[in-house]
């Protein structure tokens, strides 16, 4: 079924063929450009052309018609398969607004989306998949915007909601082994039940699915303390190649994959005693006081610490207006911090606060942010649609890297959140726009285009302090050797063993090529050469209009 993708590119390759033949000799052999012999020669390739893409189509039609045939008879054996338009529609997209532009280029129609009841019925659709050499794609509940689940090459996805199982607790080692369709919150209150809790979850965790975040290697509340969610992961079982299973009791390369290496069907990980945590929030009118605040903060070992500057803070909560902001003289934003119980150090807290000339603020604000750690997407109702530049920054760099973009753009145009972890820092800047606004026929809106592009800038002025996409998937692909570094290699061999035919989640992790009207260019190409282009637009573009 790849080859549905590659039918235009050889179509292409057949016309650019025809277009050197009928034009080179013009030029270099006008003697043979008049022969009878060169105008049959080319009609010979016309109609051989033709009758291979004809011949081509039908193999492919008939090859679709056994897929279907092959589905619908899983589907009357008992598996939940969505086949009509409509069923497929809502699986072509994830939490992001795409520009219309960019569906034009790509495909994200899926053939089927299949959603199995257990282990059986997944390792059937891997073992069909594998068959017709179709794409699977894994999917949780799709609150990612990268386009980790977005299905392209006419792939299957598998919704793996239904494997929703939280499967044992081991109370003395502290591990706990569930399905990957759990969701974080189902299992934190679980935990919590029993007296235990996790080490860092989500902020998106009332929906979030604990597959969907441990592929995308993901950073959250806890990560102050305890790291990415992979340092949380003890074991994984993987659904590959054959339906076989995979266990590694050093997941370390599987983490952060997009799953592209397999299907993460159950998982162990590691959690903790239930203690009381202290909520603080510390505030000042020079960001850059904050900013510096943070990784001495760090050195603390917060288990939540987290930055909104005052436009952040204005957008996510209505009941806040600037000018009472002002005169509370919290104009550089707030660092809300909370810390377990066993961890907290008034004095040295105190301190630090001291020594950067910053305001500690009520008991009760801090115990107001930590409530509100789900709540982030609220800055969304700006709108209506949401575009996030989330990026890793070296917390030393942090200063550096602000201070630029609040060069390049209006400080009324977005919003900087940033969360400190372990490992680094998490940058997130959030720009409100309208994907409707001045919406041209196919093209779609050209400004909310360009604001959607402001990434790829951001990006270009986070590397040049070391920084990194967050995260893997469709969009950041091309910087794969950037995002993995030295677990790229290993990443590969994990590949060749549990994914052979590498049907798992294509175009991911590794790159893929413009299906539509480039394809033969690699998805990388347009990319790495137009974010320069990019960066030099918007330098060039009035302040005004960033």
């Amino acid at each position: 079924m790849r080859t549905y993708d590659n039918l235009f590119t050889w179509f292409v390759l057949w016309v650019v063929l025809l277009l050197v033949y009928f034009f080179t000799p013009q030029f270099l052999i006008p003697e043979f450009y008049l022969r009878n012999e060169f105008l049959v020669l080319g009609l010979i390739l016309i109609l051989l052309g033709l009758s291979i893409l004809f011949l081509y189509f039908l193999a492919l039609k008939r090859q679709r018609k056994q897929i279907y045939t092959s589905l619908e008879t899983l589907q009357e054996a008992g598996m939940q398969i969505f086949i009509k338009k409509y069923e497929r529609l809502i699986y072509g997209r994830d939490i992001g607004d795409l520009p219309k532009i960019l569906r034009l280029l790509f495909n994200f129609n899926c053939l089927a989306v299949i959603q199995p009841k257990n282990v059986v019925e997944l390792k059937s659709i891997v073992v069909l998949c594998e068959h017709y050499k179709i794409p699977l794609i894994p999917r949780g509940a799709g609150t990612s915007g990268y386009g980790g689940t977005l299905p392209i090459k006419n792939g299957i996805i598998v919704n793996l909601t239904f494997f929703d199982k939280i499967i044992t607790l081991d109370e003395k080692k502290r591990i706990v082994e569930v399905e990957s369709g759990v969701t974080w919150e189902h299992l934190r209150r679980f935990l919590e039940s029993k007296g235990f809790t996790l080490q860092s979850y989500p902020s998106s965790a009332p929906s979030s699915t604990i597959g969907g975040w441990v592929t995308q290697g993901g950073y959250g509340i806890g990560s102050s303390k305890f790291g990415s969610v992979g340092q949380s992961v003890e074991s994984i079982t993987i659904i590959g190649t054959e339906g076989r299973e995979f266990h590694l009791d050093n997941p370390e390369n599987f983490v952060g994959s997009c799953g592209s290496l397999g299907i993460l069907w159950k998982l162990s990980i590691k959690i903790k005693a239930v203690s009381k945590m202290v909520h603080v929030a510390v505030s000042s009118t020079q960001q850059d006081h904050l900013l510096r605040a943070i990784p001495v903060y760090q050195n603390l070992f917060p288990f939540f610490l987290r930055y909104d500057d005052l436009q952040n803070l204005l957008w996510k909560d209505s009941d806040i207006n600037e000018s009472s902001w002002d005169s509370q003289d919290h104009t550089g934003g707030v660092i809300s911090m909370s810390f377990l119980e066993e961890n907290w150090d008034q004095e040295k807290f105190n301190e630090i606060s001291d020594n950067y000339q910053l305001s500690i603020l009520s008991s009760d604000l801090g115990e107001k942010f930590w409530s509100e750690r789900f709540y982030t997407i609220k800055l969304k109702r700006r709108g209506p649609s949401l575009i996030v530049a989330e990026l890793i920054i070296p917390t030393i760099h942090l200063e550096k890297v602000v201070k630029t973009i609040s060069k390049r753009f209006r400080k009324e145009s977005y919003a900087t959140e940033i969360l400190s972890t372990s490992d680094g820092s998490i940058l997130f800047v959030w720009f409100p726009a309208d994907f409707r606004s001045k919406s041209i026929p196919i093209i779609g809106s050209f400004p909310y285009t360009l604001h959607w592009l402001r990434f790829f800038f951001i990006l270009q002025i986070a590397r040049r302090w070391n920084g990194k996409p967050y995260s893997g998937g469709l969009w950041f692909s091309p910087y794969s050797g950037l995002i993995y570094q030295k677990k790229l290699p290993q990443m590969k061999q994990l590949k060749k063993k549990i994914d052979p035919n590498k049907i798992f989640n294509p175009g991911k992790v590794w790159g893929t090529r413009v299906p539509r009207f480039f394809p033969i260019i690699p998805w990388a190409i347009p990319i790495r050469l137009g974010a320069p282009i990019i960066g030099i637009f918007y330098r060039l573009l009035p302040k005004r209009f960033r």
